[in-house]
């Protein structure tokens, strides 16, 4: 079955969010130590975590490279193939907020 169009600015704010409490979940408190890290350009990835600017898939590899974030979770919100120990912090902070 075909799925229709899809919100390219909902999937935006869905993989912002993520990317933020990853970040944290990982002991990142501010977004250019966590891009830096990533080997990304804090001008670059801020718009990102913002959500005024979808993830491209070679930040999205930057990610999985020096993280582990899988691609699952950041465009799609699967955690299965994260690593258990950032899955269960993950759980923890969208629990407590």
């Amino acid at each position: 079955m075909m799925r229709g169009p899809f919100d390219t600015e909902q999937l935006a704010r869905e993989v912002a969010e993520r990317l933020r409490i990853t970040r944290l979940a990982l002991g990142y408190k501010t977004q250019a130590a966590f891009s830096e890290a990533a080997g990304i350009l804090r001008t670059g990835y801020s718009p990102v975590e913002t959500g005024s600017r979808l993830l491209s898939l070679q930040m999205a590899l930057l990610l999985y490279d020096e993280f582990g974030i899988t691609l699952d979770w950041l465009y799609r919100g699967d955690r299965s193939g994260l690593r258990a120990s950032l899955r269960d912090e993950i759980r923890r902070l969208e629990r407590d907020g």
